[in-house]
């Protein structure tokens, strides 16, 4: 029993430290650390800085103007600087857009759209990853290796095949040619 609490410790602990590591990178358009007033100007260059190595269409000075730029859209606004700390950063984006806030704010609106697929790519390929694993296991003795790939290729691009009509595939690959030679 303690081994399968001490693999699922690793294999969390495995999972989670990656979107930590995206978390702290993007820690500077987190709600929290927007509004905070217990942030001084070095804990802000300090976190840009992390972003910025990463991302270079990302501009240090300008996206420093913007956080206090939204700070003082936020206050016109009359939004209470309390309820933005429990917000999350779809809600921040969400303010921007509907405020049309998105002109005077590109440097923050672009951080923002960087940082939302990130996690969902992840996730995505976590779960394609483990259907292909349950496949494999389950398929593997009674079928070849190009068919598994091919049904792994179905899986992952599920939403496509999703929208096919396998009628008019039937029928198109019918018509095409038909051979009646004796060989």
């Amino acid at each position: 029993m303690y081994e399968c609490i001490d693999r699922l410790n690793v294999e969390l602990q495995a999972r989670t430290k990656p979107l930590k590591n995206i978390l702290d990178m993007f820690e500077c358009i987190q709600a929290k650390f927007l509004v905070s007033e217990h942030n001084n100007e070095e804990d802000l260059t300090l976190s840009i800085k992390k972003l910025t190595s990463f991302y270079d269409e990302i501009s240090h000075d300008e996206l420093i103007m913007e956080i206090q730029r939204l700070k003082r859209h936020l206050k016109a606004a009359g939004i209470n600087l309390e309820v933005v700390k429990n917000w999350t950063a779809l809600d921040i984006l969400t303010f921007i857009t509907e405020w049309e806030f998105t002109e005077t704010l590109p440097m923050l609106s672009l951080t923002l759209r960087l940082f939302f697929p990130i996690c969902v790519s992840v996730a995505s390929c976590e779960r394609s990853f483990s259907k292909l694993k349950l496949i494999k296991n389950y398929l593997q003795p009674t079928m070849g290796q190009s068919r598994l790939s091919d049904l792994a290729i179905l899986y992952i691009e599920s939403e496509f095949v999703k929208s096919i009509d396998f009628d008019n595939v039937i029928d198109k690959f019918a018509s095409l040619k038909v051979r009646n030679g004796t060989f």
